[in-house]
């Protein structure tokens, strides 16, 4: 449910404190249950769209969402409601364990609720300035546009988005927790004849938040691509350089898909417990889940069982060595929740993603230089699976795409898919660039601080 408010509202609402009500909600069932979790969410944002280089319309909204999960007998049900008014929670939890007695089978997983370790606020998380002036935001937004401009594109359209998320969560051994963190996110695409680019900016607060540097991006990969010819190229592997946007795209499905115990229990992933501790990429290649780092869009301080969230090394120098775990896979594991139940009580995920950055270049020029002859793609979306175990996906390439030889652009392509496997991903990365980013748009599943990426012989088709 999205309830749109006036300005005024936005800059004055302040949600009083429901945990006692939820508590109060779960100590009505509790004698009916073996355990009951509630996360109610609610978030307070705004939205500048901005279109031929100013902004169009603002926006501000109230969206709220609470979920419930409730055992008994080793049988479970989970909800999802989109509101937090106490009297529907109520009702839902209500019904969910009226219809608890209805459940056919036992929840092979299920462990009782327990909780590790103590859970603190995360430092950076919250930027107060956030619900401040929107004029802050409109300037900054405009900086971004000129930025843009000033490396030659000719129009310039995206949204900047910005708000607060509060959540609460109580559960019926008495935890009560509370958590409160900000956003801002830029997402800006620039124009220049038949050519596109885009770029982000993202952050917890205002002192990450870097628009001019994501305008400048987009205006100048649209008029590095501008004067060149349109070109074919075969099916084939080629040598690429990766986008942040695409990296960090495309490793947070790795991990996501692959590097949770719930996907290796079930055998829907391409390792196995086997694997821990050992190589499985690129010696290259560092990967790890910042879901502790409250500077990072994502993060946050506890998870849906009131477990403190840990940052996690996943990948170190290409040997797997973790995976990430909620309290029911880690009974399987014989160890302890690394804090990683992300929305639901299934399937452990990250939170934000972040690649390790290597010797490349930072600047474009310099990539180009370094890839000596391959293909530079800057943007990806409508990704898509032919086989999850296998790691087998293809994903559409969007905005600007080059032809590089011998260090050169030489051309700009259209109607790509990058075609290939996560294990390409893995064992063919070769080197990233010596910065990273936060990187994270719509069609972006995780957050992630991403460095550009080259890959060896990545499958490449066309259309």
């Amino acid at each position: 449910m999205v309830e749109e408010i006036n300005k005024s509202d936005f800059n004055s609402h302040h949600l009083m404190s429901i945990i006692s009500d939820l508590g109060n909600v779960l100590r009505s069932v509790k004698n009916l249950v073996n355990d009951a979790i509630i996360i109610a969410k609610r978030t307070r944002w705004s939205m500048i769209r901005f279109a031929n280089n100013e902004p169009t319309i603002i926006n501000n909204w109230v969206s709220a969402e609470t979920t419930i999960y409730v055992t008994k007998s080793r049988k479970y049900l989970t909800s999802t409601i989109s509101t937090v008014k106490i009297s529907d929670i109520n009702n839902e939890i209500q019904n969910l364990v009226k219809r608890l007695d209805t459940v056919p089978q036992e929840d092979e997983f299920y462990v009782q609720l327990t909780h590790v370790g103590e859970v603190r606020r995360l430092q950076g998380s919250y930027d107060s300035r956030v619900e401040g002036d929107i004029d802050v935001f409109i300037d900054k937004l405009n900086d971004a546009i000129q930025a843009s401009l000033n490396e030659g594109s000719q129009r310039n359209a995206g949204a900047l988005t910005f708000g607060v998320e509060e959540k609460y969560y109580v559960d019926t051994t008495g935890l009560e927790l509370e958590d409160k963190s900000s956003f801002v996110a830029l997402t800006i695409r620039a124009f220049l004849n038949d050519v596109t680019a885009t770029s982000v900016s993202i952050s917890r607060g205002l002192d990450g938040f870097k628009p001019k540097d994501a305008g400048s991006e987009a205006g100048i990969l649209v008029s590095m691509a501008k004067d060149l010819p349109e070109e074919k190229i075969e099916n084939g592997r080629y040598d690429v350089i990766l986008g942040p946007l695409i990296a960090g795209h495309l490793y947070g499905l790795v991990v996501s898909s692959w590097f949770n115990a719930y996907s290796i229990i079930t055998e829907s992933s391409g390792i196995s417990r086997d694997d821990i501790g050992k190589l499985v990429a690129s010696d290259k290649l560092t990967i790890e889940d910042m879901s502790s780092e409250g500077s990072l869009v994502g993060s946050e301080s506890f998870d849906y069982e009131g477990n403190p969230t840990r940052s996690l090394e996943v990948l170190g120098k290409g040997v797997l060595t973790n995976v990430l775990h909620n309290n029911r896979t880690a009974a399987k594991f014989n160890t302890v929740s690394t804090g990683h139940a992300v929305d639901d009580w299934l399937r452990p995920s990250p939170r934000h993603v972040r690649i390790s950055v290597g010797n490349l270049p930072d600047n474009v020029d310099g990539l180009i230089a370094e890839l000596g002859n391959g293909l530079l793609l800057t943007n990806n979306w409508y990704t898509r699976f032919q086989n999850i175990r296998e790691g087998l996906f293809s994903t559409v390439i969007r905005d600007v795409a080059l032809l590089v030889r011998g260090g050169k652009p030489v051309a700009k392509l259209r109607g790509l898919r990058i075609a290939d496997s996560f294990r390409t991903l893995l064992r063919n990365f070769v080197d990233s660039s010596k910065s990273a980013r936060q990187v994270h748009w719509w069609d972006m599943p995780i957050p992630a601080t991403s460095p550009y990426v080259l890959i060896k012989g990545l499958g490449i088709t066309k259309g």
